[in-house]
Protein backbone atom coordinates (compact mmCIF):
# COMPACT_ATOMS: atom_id res chain seq x y z
CA UNK A 1 0.00 0.00 0.00
CA UNK A 2 1.81 3.18 -0.88
CA UNK A 3 2.21 5.39 1.83
CA UNK A 4 0.14 8.91 1.79
CA UNK A 5 0.75 12.11 3.68
CA UNK A 6 -0.48 12.87 6.61
CA UNK A 7 -3.01 15.10 6.13
CA UNK A 8 -3.79 13.22 2.75
CA UNK A 9 -6.67 10.63 3.05
CA UNK A 10 -8.10 8.00 0.84
CA UNK A 11 -11.47 6.05 0.02
CA UNK A 12 -12.13 2.58 1.14
CA UNK A 13 -14.59 0.40 0.81
CA UNK A 14 -16.56 -1.11 3.13
CA UNK A 15 -19.40 -3.71 3.18
CA UNK A 16 -22.00 -4.27 5.89
CA UNK A 17 -23.82 -6.94 7.53
CA UNK A 18 -27.14 -7.76 5.75
CA UNK A 19 -29.36 -4.19 6.06
CA UNK A 20 -27.46 -2.42 8.49
CA UNK A 21 -25.50 0.20 5.59
CA UNK A 22 -27.42 2.88 7.50
CA UNK A 23 -26.47 1.63 10.94
CA UNK A 24 -22.89 1.58 10.05
CA UNK A 25 -23.02 4.48 8.68
CA UNK A 26 -24.37 6.01 11.88
CA UNK A 27 -22.07 4.40 14.24
CA UNK A 28 -18.75 4.93 12.62
CA UNK A 29 -19.77 8.57 11.76
CA UNK A 30 -20.51 8.92 15.66
CA UNK A 31 -16.93 7.32 16.21
CA UNK A 32 -15.62 10.23 14.10
CA UNK A 33 -14.76 8.79 10.52
CA UNK A 34 -16.17 10.51 7.28
CA UNK A 35 -18.15 8.08 5.79
CA UNK A 36 -20.00 7.91 2.49
CA UNK A 37 -22.89 6.22 1.40
CA UNK A 38 -24.69 6.96 -1.87
CA UNK A 39 -28.71 7.02 -1.99
CA UNK A 40 -30.85 6.46 -4.11
CA UNK A 41 -34.73 7.06 -5.03
CA UNK A 42 -36.87 3.87 -6.05
CA UNK A 43 -40.45 3.89 -7.05
CA UNK A 44 -42.01 0.64 -4.93
CA UNK A 45 -45.28 -0.60 -4.98
CA UNK A 46 -47.03 -0.38 -1.23
CA UNK A 47 -51.05 -1.24 -1.05
CA UNK A 48 -51.29 -0.29 -4.77
CA UNK A 49 -49.87 3.12 -5.00
CA UNK A 50 -46.67 4.08 -6.24
CA UNK A 51 -44.16 5.24 -3.62
CA UNK A 52 -40.64 6.77 -3.81
CA UNK A 53 -38.58 5.10 -1.46
CA UNK A 54 -34.72 6.39 -0.46
CA UNK A 55 -32.39 3.24 -0.05
CA UNK A 56 -28.63 2.73 -0.68
CA UNK A 57 -27.45 3.47 -4.10
CA UNK A 58 -25.04 -0.18 -3.17
CA UNK A 59 -26.58 -1.81 -0.71
CA UNK A 60 -24.54 -3.79 1.98
CA UNK A 61 -21.51 -1.21 0.72
CA UNK A 62 -20.12 1.94 1.97
CA UNK A 63 -17.27 4.40 1.75
CA UNK A 64 -15.01 5.40 4.39
CA UNK A 65 -12.26 8.24 4.05
CA UNK A 66 -9.41 7.03 6.09
CA UNK A 67 -5.64 8.07 6.66
CA UNK A 68 -3.08 5.34 6.26
CA UNK A 69 -0.91 6.91 8.77
CA UNK A 70 -3.25 8.33 11.27
CA UNK A 71 -6.17 7.11 11.64
CA UNK A 72 -6.72 4.01 14.09
CA UNK A 73 -8.72 1.50 11.86
CA UNK A 74 -8.87 -1.33 14.73
CA UNK A 75 -12.29 0.27 15.91
CA UNK A 76 -13.76 -0.12 12.10
CA UNK A 77 -14.34 -3.81 12.01
CA UNK A 78 -16.12 -4.19 15.48
CA UNK A 79 -18.33 -1.10 14.51
CA UNK A 80 -22.20 -2.14 14.85
CA UNK A 81 -23.76 -3.14 11.37
CA UNK A 82 -19.88 -3.24 9.58
CA UNK A 83 -18.48 -6.84 8.47
CA UNK A 84 -15.62 -6.20 6.82
CA UNK A 85 -13.07 -4.36 4.32
CA UNK A 86 -13.12 -5.28 0.75
CA UNK A 87 -10.15 -6.24 -0.40
CA UNK A 88 -7.37 -6.84 -2.99
CA UNK A 89 -5.38 -9.84 -1.76
CA UNK A 90 -4.46 -8.56 1.81
CA UNK A 91 -4.54 -4.90 0.93
CA UNK A 92 -7.89 -2.76 1.70
CA UNK A 93 -9.42 -1.45 -1.71
CA UNK A 94 -8.62 2.45 -2.51
CA UNK A 95 -11.75 3.93 -4.06
CA UNK A 96 -10.39 7.10 -6.57
CA UNK A 97 -11.65 10.45 -5.17
CA UNK A 98 -12.98 11.28 -8.75
CA UNK A 99 -15.52 8.48 -8.38
CA UNK A 100 -16.75 9.63 -4.49
CA UNK A 101 -16.60 13.08 -6.04
CA UNK A 102 -18.70 12.14 -9.41
CA UNK A 103 -21.38 10.02 -7.09
CA UNK A 104 -21.69 13.03 -5.07
CA UNK A 105 -21.99 15.63 -7.50
CA UNK A 106 -24.80 13.76 -8.91
CA UNK A 107 -26.93 13.79 -5.68
CA UNK A 108 -26.44 17.35 -5.66
CA UNK A 109 -27.46 18.06 -9.27
CA UNK A 110 -30.64 16.11 -8.46
CA UNK A 111 -31.41 18.74 -5.55
CA UNK A 112 -31.85 16.10 -2.82
CA UNK A 113 -29.20 13.61 -1.39
CA UNK A 114 -30.44 10.45 -3.50
CA UNK A 115 -29.84 9.36 -7.04
CA UNK A 116 -32.89 9.15 -8.56
CA UNK A 117 -32.95 5.84 -10.25
CA UNK A 118 -36.57 5.21 -11.54
CA UNK A 119 -37.95 8.54 -13.20
CA UNK A 120 -38.57 8.62 -16.74
CA UNK A 121 -37.94 11.38 -18.56
CA UNK A 122 -39.32 13.47 -21.80
CA UNK A 123 -38.84 11.10 -24.87
CA UNK A 124 -37.65 8.04 -23.04
CA UNK A 125 -39.85 4.71 -24.48
CA UNK A 126 -41.74 2.67 -21.99
CA UNK A 127 -44.14 -0.18 -22.43
CA UNK A 128 -47.26 -1.05 -20.23
CA UNK A 129 -47.08 -3.85 -17.92
CA UNK A 130 -50.77 -4.14 -17.05
CA UNK A 131 -54.15 -3.49 -18.40
CA UNK A 132 -56.01 -3.50 -21.65
CA UNK A 133 -52.55 -1.72 -23.41
CA UNK A 134 -50.35 -4.21 -22.22
CA UNK A 135 -47.20 -4.82 -23.90
CA UNK A 136 -47.71 -1.83 -26.04
CA UNK A 137 -44.56 0.32 -26.44
CA UNK A 138 -45.10 4.20 -25.95
CA UNK A 139 -43.55 7.82 -25.35
CA UNK A 140 -43.16 8.86 -22.06
CA UNK A 141 -43.80 13.11 -21.74
CA UNK A 142 -44.63 14.16 -18.55
CA UNK A 143 -45.96 13.17 -14.78
CA UNK A 144 -49.33 14.85 -14.15
CA UNK A 145 -49.16 15.11 -9.89
CA UNK A 146 -47.52 12.22 -8.06
CA UNK A 147 -49.66 8.87 -9.30
CA UNK A 148 -49.99 10.02 -13.13
CA UNK A 149 -47.96 9.60 -15.90
CA UNK A 150 -48.87 10.65 -19.12
CA UNK A 151 -47.74 8.52 -22.49
CA UNK A 152 -48.31 9.12 -26.28
CA UNK A 153 -49.25 5.53 -27.66
CA UNK A 154 -50.42 4.80 -31.43
CA UNK A 155 -53.12 3.62 -31.50
CA UNK A 156 -54.90 2.59 -35.14
CA UNK A 157 -51.91 4.74 -36.57
CA UNK A 158 -53.21 7.60 -34.66
CA UNK A 159 -51.15 9.34 -31.73
CA UNK A 160 -53.27 9.42 -28.34
CA UNK A 161 -52.46 10.40 -24.80
CA UNK A 162 -52.66 8.04 -21.87
CA UNK A 163 -52.64 8.86 -18.23
CA UNK A 164 -51.68 6.07 -16.47
CA UNK A 165 -50.17 4.91 -13.02
CA UNK A 166 -46.12 5.05 -13.71
CA UNK A 167 -45.89 1.64 -11.68
CA UNK A 168 -47.67 0.00 -15.08
CA UNK A 169 -44.63 1.26 -17.08
CA UNK A 170 -41.34 -0.34 -17.53
CA UNK A 171 -38.69 1.24 -19.30
CA UNK A 172 -38.30 -0.32 -23.12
Amino acid sequence: MPLTSPIERQWYLLTSKPFKDELAEIELEKQGYEVYRPLAQRLRKQRGRLVKKTESLFPRYLFIALNELTDNWSPIRSTRGVNQFVRFGTQPAIVPTDLILNLKHQELALGERAIDLDSFHKGDSVTLTEGPFRGLNGIFMSYDGEERAIILLEILHKQTKLAISPAKLLAA
